[in-house]
């Protein structure tokens, strides 16, 4: 068998070199700041190297999932390759429902205003990005 005329199957080797190559290093360390404020907690996540997109925050009611995945090209595929997750437990008196996230400069800050906690499912918090 020639590789170099089966095209499909030299292109998803080639997509699985980047994909170990990203999990090998292609990616900083991602660094976690959490900062009690008077009207709430501010979640700072300095993630170089990894796009807007490619970061999501699921709010439940006492916790935040924080994480980023690298995606296949092929929408199809359905293929997700993790490359950081966190999971923040939050105090009771944290509102996960009135959670803000804006991301700039490869920074994700997450606003958690204390208040009454009303969620009972989880769902995903839009970032906006500056």
């Amino acid at each position: 068998m020639n590789l170099l005329k089966n095209k499909d199957l030299l292109r998803n080797l080639l997509y699985q070199g980047d994909q170990l190559n990203t999990l090998a290093g292609g990616v900083a360390q991602v660094d976690f700041k959490i900062e009690n404020q008077k009207d709430g907690f501010l979640i700072v996540v300095n993630a170089p190297g990894i796009e807007a997109e490619q970061l999501k925050v699921i709010s439940e009611q006492n916790s935040l999932q924080i994480f980023a995945t690298i995606n296949h090209p092929a929408e199809n595929q359905g293929v997700m390759i993790p490359l950081f997750y966190r999971k923040v437990q939050l105090p009771v008196f944290a509102d996960t429902d009135d959670v803000d996230a804006v991301h700039h400069d490869n920074k994700l800050e997450i606003f958690v205003p204390i208040g009454k906690n009303s969620a009972n499912n989880k769902k995903e918090v839009n970032i906006k990005q500056i």
